[in-house]
């Protein structure tokens, strides 16, 4: 049946059909393409390295991030979005958990901002469209694989190479830079996974 909801067992393990290889695949492509501004504001001359690695913060950072990544993603893409599946039509329930499991990633990101680039409305909106969308393609990746750890994994990725490498962003085509990453990443995990993916893409047009 299309609409079961994501198990608790599934925190460690994947879904029939679908292997451990392709779960941890589509969770490296979706860190690697969300992340490829990097080097694409690296070679426009949009970003450059501002001072060493901060060792004292990366030492609390890092276990909380990859912590933080695990349980957001087994409470917000396990429980949340398996009753959300139950409760809401054939494919809504992945943009609403992404839109509202935005909310909190776009308030932590900036709180924890030295300071923003832009006006306070347009630095909201584009932290709160990035997680939108990379949350789109974590609850295709979490729907696809049964499971939260590749996006648990894939979310850790994402927040340590963004919260610890000392980086310096220059000029007004980096957001965008990065919010196309976001939604091309979402897209990338969609077509890695589009076979266990047909099914649920089968019930929202009816087939």
């Amino acid at each position: 049946m299309v609409e079961m909801s994501l198990v608790p067992a599934t925190m460690y393990f994947v879904k029939s059909g679908v292997g451990a290889t392709l779960a941890v695949g589509a969770a490296a492509v979706l860190a690697l393409v969300s992340l490829a501004y990097f080097p694409a504001a690296r070679s426009l001359h949009y970003l450059s390295f501002s001072r060493d690695v901060d060792t004292g913060r990366l030492l609390w950072f890092g276990p909380a991030a990859v912590l933080g990544a695990f349980l957001f993603e087994r409470i917000v893409r396990g429980t949340f979005y398996g009753w959300l599946r139950r409760k809401l039509p054939a494919g809504m329930a992945a943009p609403v958990v992404a839109a509202l499991g935005a909310i909190p990633i776009a308030a932590a990101r900036l709180m924890l901002s030295e300071r923003l680039n832009a006006p306070p409305a347009l630095a909201i909106a584009h932290a709160y469209l990035v997680a939108f969308a990379l949350g789109l393609g974590l609850a295709w990746l979490a729907l696809g694989t049964g499971a939260t750890w590749p996006g648990g994994a894939a979310l850790a990725a994402i927040w340590l190479v963004k919260g610890a490498l000392p980086v310096s962003f220059h000029g007004r085509p980096v957001p965008l830079l990065e919010l196309l990453a976001a939604v091309l990443a979402a897209a990338a995990v969609a077509l890695v996974l589009r076979k266990p993916l047909a099914p649920h893409r089968d019930a929202v047009w009816g087939a």
